[in-house]
């Protein structure tokens, strides 16, 4: 082990701008923790993916000591491509603490150098140097995140400190084939998903005991149904059994109960035993901004608690400042909570930062129509088809934009395209169902309703507060859909 000197040569990375002028002091929260992505400083650079690895498997192990709030992966990513002086990301990031450092992995050996830095003062705080075997990977985690408890004078309790402890698996063969899938599922790509699912699976081979791994396929299975990629009646039954496995390997992980949380939801249409999930999760790790994100906007918005809804999504963005599906649903949840401008006013914000998000272009888009904007709406969701053309969801949307602005034949076009789009790939029926709605045709829109009821579909629960379904609220058979699905 080594002292700061020994450090300085081993954080090497892209160097950090330095400060040219004097700033003043910042007042920040010294409880709130952002870990920088540590730089990868081993012989092979495809082993980036290890240091991504330790990035996040640090930010979720810190992440269970209660009283801290620590920023979550995703908006900690930026750095790596884009890195900042260390005041600058305390100031962006509002985190009173940054911890940094860097990885080097040779065979079955591993080299982490970290150090503490005081964000406001730019002042360095703690460092540790560790050379083990890759075996001692989880104790490192665990040293790291005591140490980080014991600068910040947070006093452990014994559940958390062996929370801490807990090794996940003691398959080094199983861990790095983990991390690669998490990489890879963070793509958020239908390949990305793919491959995730692979090692994940892999992962489970070399250790059937592995929770994280369970977990991280039932997300695969989840995001692929839910993206348009799978079909719910392939993608829910192993979603929820994968999650399930997860809880039963390990009851005290905040992701598996998540996992859980949105198969009951979804597959089982136990909502109440979904937010029971839900609550779990987030009392073992209150730091999670997906299970934050999800509670709001898979469940609480579902079921029209906006109160509730806003709470959770704003405490994920708190948590995930630069994660541009976050963002985007806040600007949803605010609008179809009934504070409708503000909705559009975040969601113009979101398309600002983030030029290339379809998705934030396309709700935005659905928004402006919905409040007579129609021109501006559908330029929106056109820029959204060009950005990803494969997106029904949009299409379906577009259909709403042509009949905004008397464009009939149009919509009827952009029907006559899903449907032949269906007999190549997986169309979601609730996209089908709303091109009808916007037709008028409510008869039909039903039907496509009652199949995705029988599908059990996520889209059907996450998209019926959309303004295209407004022409069918007020039909008899509208009740009878919600009831079926249990959200009477």
């Amino acid at each position: 082990m080594s002292g700061p000197g020994g450090l300085k040569s081993w954080i090497k990375g892209p160097s950090r701008p330095r400060e040219k002028t004097k700033k003043g002091p910042l007042q920040l929260d010294r409880r709130r923790i952002a870990v920088l992505p540590f730089s990868n400083m081993s012989p092979d650079p495809n082993d980036e993916y290890f240091a991504d690895g330790i990035t996040e498997e640090l930010i979720a192990t810190i992440s269970r000591i209660r009283e801290v709030s620590v920023v979550s992966r995703t908006s900690m990513m930026q750095y790596r491509k884009n890195p900042k002086p260390i005041r600058d990301v305390a100031e962006e990031l509002q985190a009173g603490t940054i911890l940094e450092g860097s990885v080097r992995k040779a065979g079955n050996k591993v080299r982490v150098t970290v150090q503490l830095v005081d964000g406001a003062q730019d002042k360095h705080e703690w460092s540790e140097s560790y050379d083990r075997g890759l075996e001692d990977i989880f104790a490192i985690q665990s040293d790291i995140s005591q140490n980080v408890a014991e600068v910040l004078k947070v006093q452990l309790l014994a559940q958390e400190k062996q929370r801490i402890q807990n090794i996940p698996t003691r398959s080094v063969d199983a861990y790095t084939v983990f991390l690669k899938g998490r990489g890879h599922l963070s793509e958020r790509t239908q390949q990305g998903f793919q491959k995730a699912t692979h090692y994940f699976e892999e992962a489970i081979k070399r250790d059937p005991k592995y929770a994280a791994a369970y977990s991280g396929l039932s997300d695969c299975y989840h995001l692929l149904e839910n993206w348009g990629f799978v079909r719910p009646q392939v993608a829910w039954p192993k979603a929820m059994e994968y999650a399930a496995k997860a809880v039963e390997m390990d009851d005290t992980s905040a992701e598996a109960h998540t996992s859980l949380a949105i198969s009951l939801a979804y597959f089982k249409r136990d909502w109440k035993g979904s937010e029971k999930e839900y609550k779990r999760a987030l009392d073992l790790n209150p730091s999670y901004a997906t299970a934050h994100l999800w509670y709001s906007v898979h469940l609480l918005r579902i079921q029209k608690r906006w109160d509730e809804a806003i709470r959770e999504v704003k405490e994920a963005e708190k948590l995930d400042p630069f994660f541009p599906i976050i963002a985007t649903f806040v600007g949803l949840v605010l609008f179809h909570a009934g504070r409708r401008q503000e909705g559009i006013d975040q969601l113009r914000r979101v398309v600002k930062k983030y030029p290339e998000f379809a998705y934030a272009h396309a709700e935005l888009g659905s928004a402006l129509i919905s409040t007579s904007s129609v021109e501006e709406g559908t330029a929106e969701i056109e820029k959204a088809l060009d950005l990803s053309p494969e997106s029904t969801w949009a299409r379906t949307e577009l259909a709403y934009a042509c009949m905004a602005g008397n464009r009939k034949r149009d919509a009827e076009g952009v029907l006559r395209d899903l449907k032949e789009v269906s007999n190549e790939r997986y169309v979601p029926s609730t996209a089908i169902a709303g091109v009808y709605a916007i037709l008028g045709e409510k008869d039909m829109a039903f039907e496509w309703l009652d199949r995705a009821v029988e599908d059990r579909t996520s889209t059907l629960a996450e998209n019926l507060n959309e303004p295209l379904f407004d022409g069918l609220r007020t039909d008899s058979r509208f009740p009878r859909i919600l009831e079926r699905i249990g959200l009477s």
